[in-house]
């Protein structure tokens, strides 16, 4: 076995007296901290980062802007490449639904800067697109806004869908309501006048008709990925609910194969074929677990009920839907 000799022991020694050296330096250090030089070299970092955001007179003020708001920045664009920088988690639901582009911008109060709000404007390409978006991800607890077009509010940000744009107004406190208010008004009266075209959301029966839940759906429409392009909407019937839904589809052809086409995915996915609906030609009520589905077809429309918690509201709202598509036919 070998023995370390002289010079190797001296140098193992040197090493662990340096060792200790430096150990009793940091001990020494710490014991002295002054933890103001800490703070102070915060406050210097903080005041540096507020020093550098945008004066809200060095951007130049849109012509939409009420006269009590001011900019905070200039305008931020996004496009499909980059959008997910800007809303992680949902760009999909944009890109996947005809995405142009994002501008967004921050405003605050000229009485207090501290009071602010931002500006998201997505440009879908149409106004279905647009629709589509807005309708999809309404917040809960919200209420209708009267813009001239599709609009709702919460307690603290505003959204509408005008032509082929979709809005949101963000803001900081619920205390701004008033002037999210008038940038929305402002912003519609900027806006071309779209003619509004008639679509499916007209063919939904008035009676106990939840008209703010009306949505448009564009592709794997309750899972089944051959339907798309589906407006549905809520009914109220004692103390059931039930979401009536409507396409419309090239031709009765195209419609009728989609009936079946949807009623096989039942089918296949637990459901049991129970009966049809009186004087709906063609009609199926499908058991599916504990819920209740209907499938119909009239013309150039597919529609029915889904999910319904009995059968009895199921085949009450299909049957007023089926006499509403028979009044487009005429």
């Amino acid at each position: 076995m070998r023995h370390a000799g002289i010079a190797e022991t001296g140098i193992g020694i040197f090493i662990l007296l340096l060792l200790a050296g430096v150990a009793g330096g940091i001990y020494i250090a710490q014991s002295r901290f002054d933890p103001e030089i800490f703070n102070i070299a915060v406050k210097t970092d903080t005041a540096a980062r507020k020093n550098s955001l945008p004066s809200p007179s060095s951007a130049p003020v849109p012509a939409f802007l009420p006269e009590d708001l001011i900019p905070l920045g200039p305008e931020e664009t996004f496009d499909s490449e980059t959008l997910s920088d800007r809303i992680d988690g949902k760009a999909e639901l944009y890109t996947s639904s005809g995405f142009v582009k994002l501008s967004t911008m921050r405003f605050a109060l000229k009485t207090d800067p501290k009071s602010w709000m931002e500006l998201f404007i997505y440009e879908m390409g149409n106004p279905t697109n647009a629709f589509s978006v807005y309708s999809v991800q309404k917040r809960q607890g919200s209420k209708p806004l009267s813009l001239g077009v599709s609009a709702y509010a919460t307690e603290d940000a505003l959204f509408f869908a005008d032509g082929p744009k979709y809005f949101e107004i963000i803001s900081s406190s619920k205390d701004l309501a008033e002037q999210m208010t008038a940038l929305a008004k402002n912003l519609v009266d900027a806006e071309p006048k779209y003619a509004g075209s008639k679509n499916e959301s007209s063919l939904f029966p008035a009676e106990s008709l939840d008209e703010s839940s009306i949505s448009l759906h564009l592709s794997d429409v309750f899972g089944f990925s051959g339907l798309d392009r589906v407006y549905t909407a809520g009914y109220y019937t004692g103390d059931s609910r039930v979401t009536a839904f409507i396409s419309q589809r090239e031709n009765p052809e195209e419609a009728a194969d989609l009936a079946t086409a949807y009623g096989r995915f039942l089918l296949d996915n637990g459901g049991s074929d129970i009966g049809e609906v009186p004087n709906a030609p063609d009609s199926k009520i499908y058991k599916v677990f504990d819920t209740y589905e209907v499938v119909i077809h009239r013309g150039n429309y597919f529609a029915g009920a889904h999910e319904a918690d009995d059968v009895e509201s199921a085949v009450e709202v299909a049957s007023r839907l089926y006499s509403k598509l028979g009044e487009a036919e005429q």
